[in-house]
């Protein structure tokens, strides 16, 4: 994703999830959710939504994706995201996370999290600080033959210097 489509997923996110429509939220993606986010059920703002994923010639009917909100920042929000197989078992949603000297983590700590049904992509992005002159994103394709995302690239701009450029430097790429 390029940096303008981030910021923008990141800015309409909150006006857009505030107004979206109910989902149902399988009981046991709510429980995981509700114990690693306990705000979640009582702040009808955080993100609820739920996307159909592809599925794959071992199983047609593909799992379902749901990215619940977990947190709300000045700028920036947390999410969780889970993905439901079509037999109704549930994985925690872990990405791999790149800092600025390339070192590497899994995460389930999604930030400015949004997934494009259309690209079959889940973005993160977050602000190091509020004017937007660093911070991060990633995007993630989904492989619906390992029901998982995986790192396709990954941008990080450390210095907060008032600098602002069109995309941050790529420091991971597939």
């Amino acid at each position: 994703m390029k940096m303008k489509s981030l910021f923008a997923l990141a800015l309409t996110l909150s006006a857009v999830t505030a107004f979206a429509g109910e989902i149902t939220i399988p009981k046991e993606v709510l429980d995981r959710h509700t114990n690693a986010c306990p705000e979640f059920a009582s702040n009808e703002y955080l993100q609820r939504e739920a996307y159909q994923l592809p599925g794959s010639e071992y199983s047609p009917k593909g799992a379902t994706l749901y990215v619940l909100g977990c947190e709300m920042y000045a700028y920036n929000s947390l999410e969780k995201a889970y993905i439901v197989s079509p037999w109704g078992e549930v994985t925690n949603v872990a990405v791999a996370e790149v800092a600025a000297d390339g070192s590497i983590m899994a995460t389930s700590d999604l930030m400015g999290a949004g997934y494009d049904a259309e690209t079959k992509t889940l973005g993160t992005f977050q602000k190091g600080r509020g004017m937007g002159d660093c911070g991060s994103s990633a995007t993630y394709q989904y492989s619906p033959e390992n029901q998982r995302f995986v790192l396709i690239e990954a941008r990080v701009k450390d210095s907060c210097d008032g600098e602002f450029e069109s995309e941050w430097p790529v420091v991971y790429k597939k």
